[in-house]
């Protein structure tokens, strides 16, 4: 049978004019009620049709016997039920002529033999139909923009999705809850969620090449345990660096334990960690090694795109944090050039008696009665010629003056000729402060050595994209 929805995308995967809950319930902490009740919560725009023989109603609406007896057209089941029925529920929605399916079950390939080969029969199954299968064992997919939240996850007790330009693919689903709710914890928006669980069909490649060609995603985030195809995901890898969508990879698995564990989670088989991290450094994809640096660098990415170089200016609030970030920015290939002339000039009248103007710029904490001057300071530093990046790092915490410091800095920020970074390694006394610059989405950072690793993954992609280009290393006729 011939597979319309790969040759139409997956945008009706992410964007369904109709979801059908299969195994829906009318208790609301159940898997079959959460899906409902997140749903609705969350805006969605469609119809919802639920599906259990047991019901006539289910949150006041019609619940249906079976698939079959909806009268309209299913863009996406959700499918809900034991593993034992998942095969009936399949033939219902081959009957139906469903495009899109997700399978929340569990019991598959991470079960062993028994559950692999149970697996590869439903993948047959599938294949043989034309629909296509997220899953199993996963979560689901969010797409904030359009108000689709088809997933049960704890992570969706929040008043509202926050619309953003990260598109998040994770193979597993309990860590992908814990980054979906520390971006929303951030103030950073996703464009795309899936988590794609064991694989069944539709793999990780098949959602990068989406999110390579959707406009709402500027970056691209992966929690990875392996890959079914690594070429198929090598050549889409290929079209993001040519569209300047950078891409970064927390892959687990890394160690014997490593694998055994995402073994016994997805039923991945994961390979020599040598060749992945041979692949991601030719194709330009930054890879780091834990859950905060993931979102942190893609939202770095998402905020500002590609460097335009590796010269950063560190202007900072204490002279030790500049010497400290000044050590970093060097662990991590980033030039500290000096000033120019004009910077110098401009600055003249309102250097500290205490600080020459210098890279590191020990500003002093001169502009705590002064908000004005950290504006002078970032305009004059954000229009020099000789720096493609400013860090502004910041030591104080006293709640009033911080979040006025946050408030003026979220007002310019927009203004800036050059990227910003913000780091602040101070305690909870400027929370207020932290979620005034996260809203406003300037990129914050709470540890210098991460801000730092995070500025170095800027600089070094923008370099290697720019080198890739102007040498042709790309294939364009992928």
């Amino acid at each position: 049978m011939k597979n319309e929805s790969t040759e139409s995308g997956l945008k009706s995967l992410f964007n369904p004019r109709t979801i059908a809950i299969v195994g829906a319930s009318e208790d609301p902490s159940r898997i079959g009620g959460l899906t409902i009740r997140f749903l609705r919560q969350h805006g969605y725009k469609g119809k919802i049709f639920p599906v259990n023989p047991r019901y006539k109603k289910i949150a006041d609406l019609p619940c249906f016997p079976a698939l079959t007896h909806i009268p309209e057209a299913v863009d996406l089941a959700l499918v809900v039920i034991p593993r034992e029925s998942v095969l009936d529920a399949f033939r219902q929605c081959s009957d139906k002529k469903v495009p899109f399916v997700i399978l929340f079950s569990a019991g598959y390939a991470e079960m062993g033999d028994d559950g692999r080969k149970e697996q590869e029969y439903l993948r047959e199954f599938s294949r043989g139909t034309g629909m296509r299968v997220v899953g199993p064992n996963c979560i689901g997919i969010i797409n904030p923009h359009d108000h689709v939240a088809a997933s049960f996850i704890t992570g969706l007790e929040i008043d509202s999705l926050i619309p953003g330009s990260i598109g998040l693919i994770t193979q597993s689903g309990g860590i992908g809850n814990s980054i979906f709710t520390r971006a929303n914890d951030r103030s950073i928006g996703l464009s795309l969620f899936v988590s794609s669980g064991n694989e069944l069909d539709l793999e990780s490649s098949d959602f990068l090449e989406h999110f390579v060609c959707d406009e709402r995603t500027r970056c691209i985030a992966l929690l990875l345990e392996d890959l079914k195809n690594p070429r198929r995901f090598a050549h889409a890898a290929d079209k993001a660096l040519q569209r300047g969508k950078p891409i970064v990879v927390l892959k687990v698995g890394r160690s014997e334990k490593g694998r055994q564990a995402a073994a016994s989670h997805t039923g991945a088989m994961s390979g020599p960690d040598a060749l992945y991290d041979g692949l991601f450094r030719q194709k330009g994809i930054c890879r780091v090694f834990d859950i905060d640096d993931l979102l942190e660098v893609a939202n770095l990415f998402a905020r500002y795109g590609s460097a335009a170089g590796n010269r950063v200016a560190i202007l900072s609030s204490s002279g030790g944090a500049g010497a400290l970030l000044g050590d970093m920015a060097s662990d991590s290939k980033l030039t500290l050039p000096e000033p120019s002339r004009q910077t110098l000039k401009k600055l003249e009248d309102l250097k500290p008696a205490v600080a020459s103007i210098a890279n590191p710029m020990d500003i002093t904490t001169q502009f705590m009665n002064d908000p004005d001057a950290i504006a002078r300071y970032l305009h004059v530093f954000a229009e020099d010629e000789h720096f493609d990046i400013l860090i502004l790092t910041l030591t104080i915490s006293t709640p009033d003056r911080t979040f006025k410091i946050a408030e003026r800095i979220a007002a310019l920020w927009p203004a800036l000729p050059k990227p910003l970074v913000v780091c602040w390694p101070a305690g909870n006394g400027a929370r207020q402060a932290f979620q005034c610059l996260e809203q406003a989405g300037i990129p914050l950072f709470f540890h210098p050595a991460r801000c730092l690793a995070a500025v170095g993954h800027f600089a070094r992609y923008g370099r290697f994209r720019k080198t890739v280009l102007e040498t042709g290393g790309l294939d364009r006729t992928r």
